[in-house]
């Protein structure tokens, strides 16, 4: 078995064929996400950081973060995927409002974006899923870049709340939801 290996390698470096990188292993990726997730937490933009359970290539973290709610980060190593389970409560499978924050999602792909804003389909690819109406929002990873997919993920979430949120056709939802007094609103 080790010299057919060994043949394929001779041939494929005769051919000029690289082999792929290696993915990263589960220890890389959980540090790495940790790494990005603790600096955004060192900056104040997360507060109450904390890591949860590590497992199989699983890992949990736990910031608070806009509307001073905790949010949940859950890293699955093998899936490729960061997910935060519960990113807009209380929104019907069936609204305008999940297809609106659908298409807002998917419009993060778009190359009319600058690049700092934009994610690059061929790097990672981020998905939304209504269950229960529970909006969780994810990210998979399809180069194996964490880093790339951990900073998107947050910056595309931090969207929902500056952009999609804030232009006024979900006043009423926001106030109800996250029980605002309107008077004290920003």
């Amino acid at each position: 078995m080790a010299a057919l290996s060994t043949k394929k390698a001779i041939v494929r470096k005769a051919a000029g064929v690289r082999k792929a990188p290696a993915a990263f292993s589960r220890p890389d990726a959980v540090e790495t996400v940790a790494g990005v997730l603790e600096n955004y937490a060192s900056r104040g933009v997360f507060r109450g950081f904390s890591r949860g359970e590590e497992a199989k290539g699983k890992a949990a973290f736990r910031m608070m973060w806009h509307k001073d709610r905790f949010y949940e980060f859950h890293l699955d190593v093998k899936a490729e995927t960061i997910t935060i389970p519960v990113v807009l409560p209380d929104v019907p499978a069936k609204s305008e409002m999940n297809r609106e924050l659908a298409a807002f999602l998917e419009s993060r792909h778009s190359e009319d974006l600058p690049p700092h804003r934009r994610i690059d389909a061929a790097k990672a690819e981020l998905f939304a899923a209504n269950r229960k109406s529970q909006v969780s929002v994810g990210i998979r990873v399809k180069d194996g870049d964490f880093e790339y997919a951990t900073r998107k993920l947050v910056g595309a979430v931090h969207e929902v709340f500056l952009d999609f949120l804030s232009d006024g056709r979900y006043y009423e939802w926001v106030i109800e939801t996250y029980e605002i007094d309107p008077d004290r609103m920003a």
